[in-house]
């Protein structure tokens, strides 16, 4: 198509500006453009808050937070009500210790005050101390209160008694202090070998006080002492060597005690209990006597159950007749037997079946009995006494045993 050169452009018109029109400038496109990126970011944070869940990054709650926003209205209650009860133990803690506190300090200021002065001491005797002995030894200190008395210092003075073994301690407000005296139970009456002079042992193997052993016309020294033994309770210790020496409130240390306290401890309460009498010479020739009369001689103190079981085996063997059986050896167990119905706790004196004769005194030997009722010859056997009574061949052959005032029994 020809160009035709007569036609040019027609000039574009410029439309004239309108007075009193706000000039169009740049600053409202960049005013759009910072605020149009926060309208956009607001957007995610609208749609996630109306989901439930905003994500901590984002700014929304943290993870502490977040359950109490949705604990449900149990949990709220039960976390009150542990509050609460906190914070009333706390309230009635703080009570108590105020108490506390206003108590130690109105004891401080009445411990040495005359309010609570001792005037009165009250003391209740007993078998083996009186209520002079306890006034002789425990002086309560003048001006001493209920509440500032040395009580220690009163029981370790009393207790030089040898037959206290505790004091108990009572305030009686507002001036008065009570005494009771606990003694010390007497485990056994220990006889020496003199035979005169016996001493109180006590339970805690404290040495007591010394007893004196009288005699009644015709009683000897052992029955005199078994008599005593069991009016105060307790077991009868003899023939001890002279070489124990005891001393009022030391502790008894001697081997040839701790050899019957072997025998004591290792036999069987059934068995113990029959015991009235131990003879212990010394340490390795220990021989007891029952209830009954029958003497058993021990030997030293081993094997102590088997022994307690051959002696439990030839008393049934021989209830009505064995006087004296010995398990010295327990290999080889030996009794002896009297042919008689008595059989007492006398003074060791037995005679066998076939006449020959026996010494059954404190150590002694047993002569060659009857076989149909003796257990191997040659045996030792323990006697009741000094050994001093002796059963010799009589023309007859055989001699009972004499009755005696049945102490033992």
């Amino acid at each position: 198509m020809a160009r035709d050169a007569s036609r040019r452009p027609t000039p574009r018109k410029k439309e004239p500006r309108r007075t009193g029109a706000p000039a169009r400038t740049a600053a409202p496109r960049a005013a759009r453009r910072a605020t149009a990126p926060r309208a956009r970011s607001a957007a995610p944070a609208a749609s996630a808050s109306h989901r439930g869940s905003t994500p901590a990054f984002l700014g929304g709650p943290s993870a502490r937070t977040a359950p109490t926003a949705s604990a449900s209205p149990r949990d709220r209650r039960q976390r009150h009500q542990r509050g609460q009860a906190l914070r009333v133990a706390a309230g009635v803690l703080g009570v108590l210790l105020a108490v506390a506190l206003v108590a130690v300090v109105v004891l401080f200021a009445l411990r040495d005050s005359s309010v609570f002065e001792i005037t009165s001491v009250e003391v209740q005797p007993t078998e083996h101390v009186s209520a002079t002995d306890v006034q002789n030894l425990a002086q309560v200190p003048v001006g001493s209160t209920l509440l500032n008395v040395d009580t220690s210092a009163i029981e370790s003075a009393l207790r030089r008694n040898p037959w206290v073994a505790s004091v108990g301690f009572e305030r009686i407000f507002p001036h008065t202090l009570k005494l009771t005296i606990i003694e010390q139970r007497p485990d056994a009456l220990v006889v020496m070998s003199s035979g005169s002079v016996g001493w109180y042992l006590g339970d805690a193997d404290v040495w007591i006080q010394p007893a004196k052993i009288e005699p009644a016309e015709g009683q000897s020294t052992d029955d005199a002492a078994l008599d005593l033994a069991l009016s105060e309770g307790c077991l009868l210790i003899t023939d001890v060597p002279s070489t124990v020496d005891p001393k009022a409130g030391s502790v008894a240390t001697d081997d040839v005690l701790a050899a019957v306290d072997a025998f004591r401890t290792g036999f069987s309460e059934d068995f113990s209990s029959q015991v009235v009498c131990y003879f212990a010479p010394s340490p390795d020739d220990i021989s007891c006597m029952l209830k009954s009369g029958v003497q058993i001689s021990l030997g030293s103190a081993t094997n102590v159950e088997e022994k307690e079981t051959l002696a439990r085996g030839l008393l049934e063997k021989y209830p009505d007749s064995a006087v004296s059986i010995n398990v010295r050896v327990i290999t080889n167990p030996s009794v002896k037997p009297v042919d008689s119905s008595y059989v007492g706790p006398g003074d060791g004196v037995s005679v066998d079946e076939g006449g020959s004769g026996a010494e059954a005194g404190a150590g002694g030997d047993a002569g060659t009995g009857d076989a149909a009722t003796s257990e191997p010859t040659g045996a030792d056997n323990a006697g009741a006494d000094d050994g001093s009574d002796q059963a010799g061949a009589g023309s007859d052959g055989a001699q009972d045993a004499p009755a005696d005032d049945g102490s033992g029994q």
